[in-house]
């Protein structure tokens, strides 16, 4: 089947999918940090590349931008939405702004680390101070974190309904 002969996506498809690139992206970043992996080990951290931290506060930062661009889609989208997608749609802006807030928490710790490095590197280290910040940064992280699983949880409701209000529409549209 060519492309041009599928069918167009729902407006809510697009924003779906848009969305699961983002979180995957995030998701990704959050794991190259938190998530405890043999290459960071001794004498393996020699051959492969740690966690590049500089390149995760950029990364957050193209998240966040896309946060708007996927809001002002929202937008468009609930002209063009049938029915069936409203929910979804209306879901969408609270859960962007758990998902903007909480690339913010990820881009902190990243940042935290990536100073901690440098300062190390100069011998600048306090640690006593340094950790209980730290230690607010993740709290501001693990808060947002769990804003944006609450949020989520609407936006599964709302694409629970979209699915089947595809199933039951007399045109399907591609999934």
């Amino acid at each position: 089947m060519t492309e041009s002969s599928e069918t167009p996506k729902l407006p809510s498809q697009i924003v779906f999918e848009n969305l699961k690139e983002l979180l995957r992206a995030k998701n990704t970043a959050h794991e190259s940090i938190f998530k405890f992996h043999w290459k960071k080990m001794w004498p393996f951290s020699l051959i492969w590349p740690q966690v590049d931290f500089e390149r995760i506060v950029r990364l957050m930062g193209e998240i966040r931008k896309n946060v708007v661009t996927q809001n002002n889609l929202v937008l468009q989208a609930k002209e063009k939405a049938k029915p069936f997608e409203k929910r979804f749609l209306e879901a969408i802006p609270a859960y962007l702004t758990c998902l903007d807030v909480s690339c913010k928490g990820l881009s902190d710790v990243a940042q935290w680390k990536q100073d901690m490095l440098y300062k190390k590197l100069n011998h600048d280290v306090k640690m006593v101070r340094d950790v209980s910040e730290y230690n607010q940064i993740l709290k501001n992280y693990e808060k947002a974190q769990a804003d944006l699983v609450r949020a989520g949880a609407f936006v599964q409701a709302g694409w629970a309904e979209v699915v089947n209000g595809m199933s039951c529409s007399p045109e399907k549209p591609a999934q």
